[in-house]
Parts: C-alpha cells; sequence; structure tokens
C-alpha cells in the first residue's frame, strides 16, 4: 500500500493520537491492547475535521518563521499556550522557563505523555521558503517546528476523545520541550512526569521517505559530549621557535592521539566516535602563540563508553601537553552542554509503536533502523521510564542542522 501524500499528514498526527489514547484506555497494571477498530477509528475522526490541514500547516509556518534558541522559546511558547487555550486544553508553562506540559483526561492512570521539542538553531537560513525566518541567525533546521505542530494537531484530535467519552479513565501529557539543542530542557520537563506509564517522542528524519517511519528497540541514539582543551605555551617569533613552547605542536599532537581513544581503547564491537572540530590559535604568520584551543564532539553508544573516551581525553591532554611543557585544561561544558545519555527504546514500547504503526501506514511503511550517533536529550525520559523514540520520514534532501534545511510538509 503506497501511502499518498495528502493522507501522511493526518496518519501521522493520528499515529501520535493512538498511542497516547490506546495506552491511555488501558488499565493502570494490563499491558495497552490494540484495539484495531478503534484506531481506524482515529483516522476517519481525524479526516472528517475538514480545517485540520490548514490549521496545521498555519500554525507551522508561523513557528517556522519565529525561530528562537534554548531557553529563550518566550514567542514559541506563547503560540503554543495560544493553541492550548483554543482547544481548551488545561496547560502548566514556565517549565524550564519556556516549557509547556498540556492535560487531556480525567488525571486517573494510566498516564501517557508525547513528547516535541521546540527551539531553533544558531544559523542563517538558506531554504528559499516564502514563511523562512524572520530573526537573523536563527532557523528551524532541525524540524521542531512540525514536531510542535504534530503534538498540537494530536492533542486537537485527543480533546475530541475525551469530550466525547472515549478516552475513558486515563490521562494524557503533552510535554513541549526547550532547549534540546545541548541545553538538557528534557530534565525540567521531566520533572513534571513523574507519574507516567510511557513516554514516546518522534523527530523528522532526512532519509526516510515521507510516509515512513522508523525505529529500533534498545539503543538507537548516542551518548553525547562537547569539549574545548587549552594548551598554555609561551609565544615567541615564528623565526626564532626555541625560545617559547608552541602549542601549535602540542595541539596537534593531541588531535591525533585522541583518535586512538576510539581505535584502541574502546572495544570494536561498542561504536564510538571523536571528532576534533575546532583549532583556535594566532592571527600573525610569523609569531607562535602562546595559547591553542581544540574543541569538538565524542559520541558513544554506552554511558560506559562516554565515561571512558571523557576520562581518557583528560588523561591524554593532561600528558602530553606536560611532555611539550605545555599548561593544559579540557573542558567539558558541563553546565552549558550536559553529557547526553543514549536513547534506549524499552522492548515494550518500541513494540507497541511499531504495531499501532503498521495499522495506520502500513506494514512496509514501519521499518527497522540502525542506531545513529546523533543524540537526543528525550534520553532523559528513557532513563526513568518506558518509551520509544521514532524517526518520522520527511526531511528533504538537505541534512539536519543544514541553513538549506527543509522538512516536506506532508509530514
Amino acid at each position: 500500500m503506497k501511502v499518498t501524500s495528502h493522507k501522511v499528514l493526518l496518519r501521522v498526527c493520528t499515529l501520535l493520537l493512538a498511542l497516547a489514547a490506546s495506552v491511555a484506555r488501558a488499565s493502570a497494571e494490563a499491558p495497552p491492547a490494540i484495539d484495531k477498530a478503534f484506531v481506524s477509528g482515529l483516522l476517519e475522526s481525524a479526516k472528517a475535521d475538514k480545517d485540520f490541514r490548514e490549521w496545521m500547516l498555519s500554525v507551522r509556518r508561523e513557528l517556522h518563521s519565529k525561530p528562537e534558541l534554548m531557553y529563550e522559546e518566550v514567542e514559541t511558547s506563547k503560540i503554543i499556550q495560544r493553541e492550548l487555550k483554543k482547544l481548551d486544553i488545561p496547560f502548566t508553562s514556565g517549565i524550564g522557563k519556556t516549557g509547556v506540559i498540556g492535560v487531556i483526561g480525567t488525571g486517573e492512570e494510566p498516564v501517557i505523555a508525547l513528547r516535541a521539542d521546540i527551539d531553533a538553531l544558531p544559523l542563517e537560513e538558506e531554504s528559499g521558503v516564502p514563511f523562512r525566518s524572520q530573526h537573523p541567525g536563527r532557523m528551524h533546521a532541525c524540524g521542531h517546528d512540525i514536531h510542535t505542530t504534530m503534538l498540537l494537531g494530536a492533542g486537537r484530535l485527543l480533546k475530541k476523545l475525551e469530550s466525547s467519552g472515549e478516552l475513558g479513565k486515563g490521562t494524557i501529557k503533552l510535554a513541549f520541550q526547550p532547549a534540546e539543542e545541548g541545553g538538557a530542557g528534557a530534565l525540567h520537563i521531566r520533572e513534571h512526569l513523574k507519574d507516567i506509564k510511557a513516554i514516546y517522542g518522534f523527530h523528522i528524519w532526512p532519509g526516510v521517505p515521507t510516509g515512513t517511519v522508523a525505529s529500533r528497540s534498545g539503543t538507537i541514539m548516542a551518548s553525547a559530549a562537547f569539549f574545548k582543551c587549552f594548551f598554555k605555551g609561551k609565544g615567541t617569533h615564528g623565526a626564532m621557535p626555541h625560545l617559547g613552547r608552541d602549542p601549535v605542536v602540542a595541539a596537534s599532537a593531541a588531535i591525533q592521539a585522541l583518535q586512538t581513544l576510539v581505535s584502541r581503547r574502546t572495544s570494536p564491537l561498542d561504536s564510538s566516535v571523536v571528532s576534533v572540530t575546532q583549532f583556535k590559535a594566532g592571527e600573525a604568520y610569523n609569531v607562535i602563540p602562546d595559547e591553542v584551543m581544540i574543541g569538538g564532539t565524542m559520541r558513544a553508544l554506552t554511558e560506559d563508553a562516554m565515561e571512558l573516551l571523557v576520562e581518557g581525553a583528560r588523561g591524554m591532554v593532561e600528558s602530553i601537553g606536560a611532555g611539550y611543557g605545555m599548561t593544559t585544561t579540557c573542558d567539558f561544558m558541563e553546565d552549558v552542554h550536559p553529557i547526553t545519555p543514549p536513547v534506549v527504546n524499552s522492548k515494550e514500547a518500541f513494540h507497541f509503536a511499531t504495531e499501532v504503526g503498521r495499522m495506520m501506514l502500513g506494514e512496509e511503511n514501519v521499518i527497522e533502523t540502525e542506531p545513529t550517533m546523533g543524540a537526543e536529550d528525550f534520553s532523559y525520559y528513557t532513563q526513568k521510564a518506558d518509551g520509544a523514540f521514532i524517526f518520522l520520514g520527511g526531511g528533504g534532501e538537505y541534512p539536519l542542522h543544514h541553513p538549506k534545511f527543509y522538512a516536506d510538509e506532508e509530514v
């Protein structure tokens, strides 16, 4: 069965709706059962809402044109709150400054959460769309405007179920999370989700066709850390290196050595990555600088491997620096960019999500994928509760975090 593009928007929103509603209708003790007739009815109900698609496109384009960086999503939060008020969905705002949690249902168990991230990136948009960013140097280049819109769409459909009495006794929390892009905003939202039975999240994913979803049981996304390491030497004229202590040579040696953390310190069966992406030294052609900074990112599929990388990097930078007569520091910036754990889908939540997905999208449009070394702070939720993170096809030809990234609105 090929899912035509004009149906995809409804089907993905209804997928989120079906996940939440099916769990909420289950008893607090029993595992959720998938009622095929109920799920099919949800899609028909969504189709019957004549202005649903146009409303979603309008909200998405407004969000896209007003991107805001982590913990600064003031206008974005106002838009979310405005739409929740229109839908008569009660909510709590100001969570982690700009986060919002809407609540649908009776307040009784079981409690299920759906999560969307709301922040943008510090990029100048080059997508060429007529509703491009109105804020210079900021862009929704990771699809968070789409995620937010779909969660609002699911909320609209879920509210109808609540009003008709079809939702049953359960409770659904709509979590609009700030600061996913390195700010660990999930930690703030998680404090308000201590009663949940399960949580589901989703992300636009380039390379997966529109109308298709992809996920896997177990680890699906990596742990991530960011670092800056400084090598303090003694500057001198480039013609007289013997009179100084050259931090450029020391930092260059460290860059090469850091790669052995992956090739010689971690197991070849446990994927990890060390990427040095910054090298900042002097400005003059004939002057050896006093100091060099190197920076980058580390990724690993387990927390143990990440701990090995972090401690190994600190020790390696210190010892190499000492060998070259440097004073060194290595900063993992955990006050600004906490080290993110890997995202681990529980077996039960993954199975449930993919079964509902097959009903909504067709067997061939739900695929199992390999883990990615990309990271997501959805991991903080799955540390505490069953959960599943799902990739949604529809990312277009450019990768995430690219200034020309454009998501297919039909998703």
